[in-house]
C-alpha cells in the first residue's frame, strides 16, 4: 500500500513538474518580443494620448530610441508632437511575434489635419523604434500630378477588411502575406515589359491613396478603372520600387504593412515634365487586406521629402519570428 501511494505521489509531482515546463516554454517575460496584442494596443493608445498631450515622457521608451519624420531623424516631441490632436481616424495592425506596430491614421496638426503612417517597434514592452510619414491636407489637382495630394476628411472609418478576425483555418502565414504585398510591388516594376505579371488584385479591389480614392471610381478627369486595368495599361511604368520592407504582419487580420520608396533615393532626383520641381524618391507606406492570396483591398500613405534623402532604416530584411 506505500508503495502504491509512493508511485501516486510521484506521478502527481511528474505532472506538475511537466505543467510547470510547459507552462515556462509558452510565458514570454524572457522573450525580445513578450508585448502580446493586448499589450501592443495600450502603447498605441498612449502614443496618441501622449502625442495629443505633447508630452513624450509619458511613453516606455527604450534609452536609445529613434525617431524619423518623412525621413528625417527627430527628437520624440519636435514635429508634429507640437502641435498635434486627438486622431480622428486609425486603421490598425499589430504583430507580437516581432514587437510590430503599424497604423495609418489622420492626425489634426494644429488647425490642419494631416494624414499620418506610424510605425513603433516595440521590445521587452518598450518602444524602440518610431516611423512617421506625415501629408497634411493637400487638394487634388490633376494638372500636377507630381505634387500629389490628400483629402484626410474622407478618411472615416476603416472597412471590415481591416478590423475582422480571421479563423485559424483562414489565416495565410506571414510568408504568404508579404509574397502577395511584394507580387503587387512586382507588378508595378515590370508593368509595361515581357516580365509583367499581374498583381493577385480582385476586380473589385479598392485603392485609397492619403484618402482619395484612386481605383473604381472617377477621380479628377479619369474615367474609373480597376488596379489591374492600371496596370495592364502600364499606367505607372518605369517605376522604381526601392527599398522595400515589411515591418508589421498582421496575421489575425490579414494585413500587412510595407514601407518602400518610389524611386531610387540614391540616384538624383528626376524631373517629370518641364518646368515642375525636381521629384525626390517619396516616402511610402501601402497597407494591403489580404484573403486567400488576393489583395482585397490597399491603403496608402506617401509623400516626397524636399530634397532627396536615403531610406534612415535598414532595408532589405524580412521580418521573422526571433524566438
Amino acid at each position: 500500500m506505500e508503495f502504491k501511494t509512493m508511485l501516486k505521489h510521484a506521478a502527481w509531482a511528474l505532472a506538475a513538474v511537466s505543467a510547470s515546463i510547459s507552462a515556462a516554454s509558452t510565458m514570454p517575460a524572457d522573450s525580445p518580443n513578450n508585448c502580446d496584442r493586448a499589450c501592443l494596443k495600450k502603447i498605441a493608445d498612449l502614443y496618441f494620448d501622449a502625442m495629443s498631450k505633447h508630452d513624450p515622457s509619458m511613453l516606455p521608451l527604450s534609452r536609445d530610441v529613434r525617431y524619423t519624420e518623412t525621413g528625417a531623424v527627430t527628437k520624440l516631441g519636435d514635429g508634429i508632437w507640437k502641435k498635434a490632436g486627438k486622431p480622428t481616424f486609425r486603421l490598425e495592425m499589430y504583430d507580437p511575434d516581432t514587437g510590430g506596430i503599424g497604423i495609418h491614421a489622420v492626425v489634426p496638426d494644429g488647425d490642419m489635419l494631416t494624414v499620418m503612417a506610424l510605425r513603433l517597434k516595440v521590445q521587452k514592452q518598450q518602444i524602440t523604434e518610431v516611423e512617421a510619414i506625415l501629408v497634411p491636407k493637400k487638394p487634388f489637382d490633376p494638372k500636377n500630378m507630381a505634387g500629389g495630394w490628400s483629402e484626410p476628411e474622407k478618411l472615416v472609418k476603416p472597412s471590415l477588411y481591416f478590423t475582422r478576425t480571421l479563423r485559424p483555418s483562414e489565416r495565410g502565414s506571414r510568408y504568404d502575406l508579404i509574397a502577395a504585398a511584394d507580387a503587387y510591388f512586382r507588378a508595378f516594376e515590370t508593368e509595361g515589359t515581357p516580365e509583367y505579371v499581374r498583381a493577385p488584385l480582385l476586380p473589385d479591389t479598392l485603392r485609397f491613396e492619403n484618402g482619395l480614392q484612386t481605383t473604381n471610381g472617377h477621380m479628377g478627369n479619369f474615367p474609373p478603372s480597376t488596379a489591374t486595368e492600371q496596370f495592364d495599361r502600364a499606367a505607372f511604368k518605369g517605376m522604381i520600387i526601392a527599398d522595400r520592407r515589411y515591418p508589421v504582419v498582421d496575421e489575425e487580420t490579414g494585413v500587412v504593412m510595407s514601407m518602400v520608396r518610389f524611386g531610387d533615393p540614391r540616384l538624383p532626383p528626376a524631373s517629370r515634365r518641364e518646368g515642375a520641381p525636381p521629384a525626390t524618391a517619396a516616402f511610402v507606406s501601402e497597407v494591403f487586406a489580404v484573403t486567400q492570396g488576393k489583395i482585397v483591398e490597399i491603403y496608402a500613405v506617401f509623400t516626397g521629402p524636399k530634397e532627396q534623402t536615403l531610406t534612415p532604416w535598414p532595408v532589405g530584411a524580412v521580418p521573422a519570428r526571433d524566438h
